[in-house]
């Protein structure tokens, strides 16, 4: 998953290295989109370049990190507890895992259950 963040002076250093990493190494960037509209994919070997081209104001798609927070839900969501906050702590694989504390709200039993992860 990704998420849009958008460079400032705050942060521009560390989404250079992002843009550097590309989409194959994490934690990297998927892609760069200017303010004009365009979009470039950070999936070609030119990176170093487009690292040293993105200015304050442009949006770099970055992988998600430890420590964002995201929302996940289970549908049908029919109270408010089937939607919650969650810290992202990232590991191999592309599976989502969670305490199991937290099963209940969710109406969760571990039988082929569809949860929904949202990176706002």
């Amino acid at each position: 998953m990704t998420f849009p963040e958008r460079v400032t002076e705050q942060n521009i250093g560390i989404l250079r290295k992002m843009v550097r990493r590309g989409a194959l190494i994490y934690p990297g960037a998927n892609y760069v989109r200017k303010p004009d509209g365009g979009i470039i994919s950070l999936s070609v070997d030119r990176r170093e370049r487009i690292a040293e081209d993105i200015r304050i104001g442009d949006v770099v798609e970055r992988h998600m990190l430890n420590g964002d927070s995201v929302l996940f839900n289970r549908q049908p969501s029919l109270h408010k507890m089937s939607i919650m906050s969650h810290r992202v702590r990232v590991h191999a694989h592309r599976t989502f895992r969670f305490n199991e504390c937290v099963c209940s709200p969710y109406n969760a039993d571990f039988d082929g259950d569809e949860m929904n992860l949202h990176l706002p």
